[in-house]
């Protein structure tokens, strides 16, 4: 029997219905431009610090320092950018941080053709980019509730975190070619535009969430975190997502990063080839991971896949800690990539269900807090135990062991997330 071309067409339309349901939304596309086009200004920034520190002002020694001085301000003022972001309009708040980062590149921009952006100020407006973080990634990550229907945030979820995915794995390849091709100056004016005109496409979001001036001006700031901290306790389970997300980044950020260079080198005996063979494998994962849960689109029993994700992580990094073969390690890391982007989409998704809107700011910003604060631990961690001659896959497979060990553990206490739709 030949199939009818009409019910084909009706199944095509209800597959991407969704999609175009999403995109009709003014507020969603303007969200999406904007995280689109930040995300790729961001990556051809820290790609061109990298090699201009490296390169220019040859101080590899700082370039650790570097980064620091955006992340640890990120991470200890994000819970006041979470106050902030409950206080006030939300999309003054990353109007303002785009901006202002827009005009201080500019102003690099000028330093560096007049060959002054020494280290001290580099290290300077690195400091004030962290500062400028901490406020715009809690407000950020509180638009998407108040723009989009609850059964729309999965797959909403899904097309930022996809989109937002892909264009850090080309900024870097385009950031490369415009260091190969273009001045630092010029590179920094461009970006700097593009922060700029992306300040704009935020000034036309519009959430019409009424702020109640009189009673933000009574609440003190201290107050308003207090509040924040009893909401979450009394949460069960955004508590146990917060333990969640503690212990895989913990255990699975710095082992696993770590491992890609280290396993090209001391296992595999490669060369960069294969290293870049093993970065492209977990960035392949984590795209794919974004994909197939949002064309899944899950909604019931999403506190199965959380668990789903620490059992997955687990034995991957035991898997990953006895592999031998290039094959066997990108295929590792592969399924590393689904795991992480497969099992965060409906954390976060959860997280803006089971959240006040009048909370998401302050929710959100601790949840990002204790769970990347973390990571710099991690990594620290790592680095020392390598430093005692721990072979990579001896932590990996320990590390494996533990996620695999809290995974029991939840499923045997947490019958909140075992029940969580």
């Amino acid at each position: 029997m030949m199939p009818n071309p009409l019910i084909k067409e009706q199944v095509q339309i209800k597959r991407h219905s969704w999609i175009k349901e999403l995109f009709l939304n003014k507020n969603f596309t303007l969200i999406w431009a904007s995280n689109v086009i930040s995300s790729f200004c961001f990556s051809v920034y820290l790609l061109m610090e990298s090699w201009y520190v490296i390169h220019y002002l040859d101080a590899k020694s700082w370039l650790g320092i570097v980064l620091m001085a955006t992340t640890v301000p990120r991470i200890l003022l994000m819970v006041i950018g979470g106050v902030f972001s409950d206080r006030w309009k939300r999309e003054t708040i990353l109007f303002s941080s785009l901006f202002i980062r827009g005009a201080l590149l500019l102003i690099m921009s000028m330093l560096l053709f007049l060959h002054q952006l020494d280290i001290y100020l580099l290290l300077f407006f690195s400091l004030l980019f962290g500062i400028l973080d901490a406020f715009f990634i809690p407000a950020n990550q509180s638009l998407l509730p108040h723009v989009l229907l609850k059964r729309q945030l999965f797959r909403g979820n899904s097309i930022l975190q996809g989109s937002t995915q892909l264009i850090l794995i080309i900024g870097p390849i385009v950031g490369g070619l415009m260091l190969e091709n273009l001045s630092y100056t010029l590179i920094t004016s461009i970006v700097a535009v593009f922060l700029l005109l992306t300040s704009i496409i935020i000034r036309f979001i519009k959430l019409n969430i009424d702020i109640d001036i009189d009673n933000v001006l009574k609440s003190s700031m201290i107050g308003s975190l207090k509040q924040g901290f009893i909401y979450i306790k009394s949460s069960r389970i955004l508590l146990t997502l917060m333990c969640s997300s503690l212990i895989l980044n913990f255990f699975i950020a710095g082992p696993g990063s770590m491992a890609i260079p280290l396993i090209a080198t001391d296992v595999l005996h490669g060369t960069a080839i294969h290293l870049s063979i093993l970065e492209s494998a977990i960035a392949i994962g984590m795209i794919t991971g974004i994909f197939l849960i949002g064309l899944i689109n899950p909604t019931k029993k999403r506190g199965v896949i959380v668990l789903g994700q620490l059992f997955l992580l687990g034995s991957i990094m035991v898997f990953l800690s006895f592999t031998t073969q290039l094959w066997q390690s990108a295929v590792a890391f592969v399924l590393l990539g689904i795991g992480i982007t497969a099992g965060d989409i409906p954390v976060r998704t959860m997280i803006q269900e089971k959240t006040d809107p009048e909370m998401m700011g302050r929710v959100t910003a601790m949840m990002s807090t204790v769970s990347n604060g973390f990571v710099p631990v991690s990594y620290g961690l790592t680095s020392l135990m390598l430093s005692y001659s721990l072979p990579i896959n001896k932590i990996l497979f320990c590390s494996g062991c533990l996620v695999l060990f809290f995974f029991i553990l939840m499923v045997s206490v947490s019958k909140t997330l075992r029940k969580t739709e």
